[in-house]
């Protein structure tokens, strides 16, 4: 997703690159700790702590003063962010512009899991078998009435 949002962002005349992903407990509990305002979350509570975390930054905004908090290109990014299915932190309360996630399990369920077995808990993203289903008849109906009808209705 993060390199879809790379792309659609170059599509739009907005080169871009990640300059955070995946954070390790350690770095994120140091973060936390810095008094630096770079996050509001401890480790463990970080969706950066399970790879689902990213931050992104315009090439245009890397050398400005805090990546130039007003500028025209954070809205388009969260904006097409947002049509990948991420929730993006420029929607928060305490505005994180760079800032993108993948929040399909809670974080706290994450962390409840490594807690229990230090290890990062296992999330897919696929299409269920209904989904896939779905297509399939999408896919089936195009083919054998929908695309014949529209052509012999010079539609197509």
């Amino acid at each position: 997703m993060a390199t879809r949002l790379l792309e659609l962002a170059a599509e739009r005349g907005i080169p871009a690159k990640i300059v955070q992903g995946e954070r390790s407990l350690a770095e994120q509990q140091a973060l936390y700790e810095s008094g630096t305002g770079v996050t509001k979350a401890p480790g463990g509570l970080s969706y950066h702590n399970y790879g689902l975390a990213f931050d992104i930054v315009p090439d245009a905004y890397v050398n400005l003063p805090n990546w130039n908090p007003t500028g025209p290109y954070w809205a388009i990014l969260g904006t097409l962010g947002e049509s990948l299915g991420l929730s993006w932190g420029g929607r928060w309360k305490n505005k994180d512009l760079p800032h993108f996630e993948l929040n399909a399990v809670p974080v706290r369920e994450l962390k409840a899991y490594w807690d229990k077995f230090k290890q990062i808990m296992p999330v897919s993203i696929s299409p269920t078998s209904g989904g896939i289903a779905i297509i399939a008849l999408i896919g089936i109906a195009w083919v054998w009435w929908l695309e014949p009808e529209l052509k012999r209705h010079g539609v197509l």
